[in-house]
């Protein structure tokens, strides 16, 4: 089960800002129109209900709390494949450099 963390308190913070500031993403919205009806059993258990819970409690729609978790994971998604393309690069780097120092014995 899904714990509301602290971090997780303060994330959900700045998405609720951010969305009320700037209004919900239509391609979000429109991903969340679609999954609808099982959207929040599933969203429960992928990332856990008192993020829904409290985005309906802030004011947003079912519809509107599914597109700003699916914000939330494309945000988190694209930022896990930042991290492993700079792992990927940091190990490619260190692979030539071994080469290097072996081919130079």
């Amino acid at each position: 089960m899904n714990d509301f963390s602290a971090e997780h308190a303060a994330e959900f913070s700045m998405l609720i800002e951010r969305a009320t500031q700037d209004r919900l993403k239509d391609e979000y919205l429109k991903k969340a129109s679609a999954l609808l009806e099982s959207a929040e059993k599933h969203l429960a258990l992928r990332i856990g209900r008192h993020f829904f819970d409290e985005s309906t409690k802030a004011g947003f729609t079912k519809i509107g709390a599914i597109a700003l978790a699916l914000e939330r994971e494309d945000e988190k998604i694209n930022e896990w494949r930042q991290n492993l393309a700079q792992i990927r690069a940091e190990s490619q780097s260190e692979s030539h450099q071994t080469h290097s120092v072996l081919a130079a014995a």
